[in-house]
Order: structure tokens, then sequence, then C-alpha cells
């Protein structure tokens, strides 16, 4: 059955592909309240265009695996769980400096949450104490 085996592996990337995009998708979300805030007026598949350039970055930067798509994934609920508060709690609706400032910050803290040796030496620390 190798056609068959060929068939459900070529599905099973299409699938990683399609999370990966997805996730990125709520990474670069705050970019089009940007760039409304700046008077330009997007598509509405400007967002998915951001994230399949930002997913062609990541794969020629490293292989595809699942490991990936779930940092990208935490990294995007990390930017909305954030972002969101600060966009309505800082008022940044009208301000576009603000807006990339607070989107930075909240990707930053994404990646560092989402960065594997940051979470060994949480683990080590915690062990040793």
């Amino acid at each position: 059955m190798p056609a068959l085996d060929s068939a459900v592996r070529q599905v099973g990337d299409l699938v990683v592909v399609a999370l990966l995009l997805f996730g990125l998708t709520s990474v670069v979300a705050p970019l089009d309240v940007f760039l409304s805030s700046v008077g330009v007026e997007a598509p509405w598949f400007a967002g998915l265009v951001a994230a399949a350039l930002v997913a062609l970055a990541l794969l020629l930067a490293r292989p595809l695996r699942l490991r990936l798509v779930a940092r990208v994934w935490g990294t995007g609920l990390v930017v909305t769980a954030l972002w969101i508060p600060l966009l309505v709690l800082l008022e940044l609706h009208g301000n576009p400096a603000g807006i990339l400032v607070s989107w930075a910050v909240c990707l930053g803290v994404g990646v560092a949450l989402t960065y594997p040796p940051l979470w060994r030496a949480a683990e080590a620390r915690l062990r040793t104490e």
C-alpha cells in the first residue's frame, strides 16, 4: 500500500502547513489594525498573504516540523492574549506607533515564552530549588 501511505503523508503535510498558516495569522493580525490606523485599506486576504510570507521565511530558515507549528501557535496565543488588552486599556486605536510598539513587545514575549532554551533553563532552575 505505498500509494495510500504516500497520500496520507501528503495530506498530513498539507494539514501541518495549514496549521502553520492559521497560527501565523494570529501573529500578524495586529498589522491590519496598524494599516487601518495609518489610513491604508488592506484587502481581506492581506493577513493570509502576510502569514504566507512569514511561513515562507520560516520554511527557508528551518525544516517544517510539528514542533515549529506548536511554537508558532503558542506565539500567536500570547500575541493575541496580550495585544488585545493592551490595545483596549492603553486606547491605541488611532496611534500607529503605539500599535507597532505594543505588537513588537507582545511578539517578543511570545517568542521568548516559546523559546526552548528558556524552558530548559527554567526547568533546571526549578529542579535545583
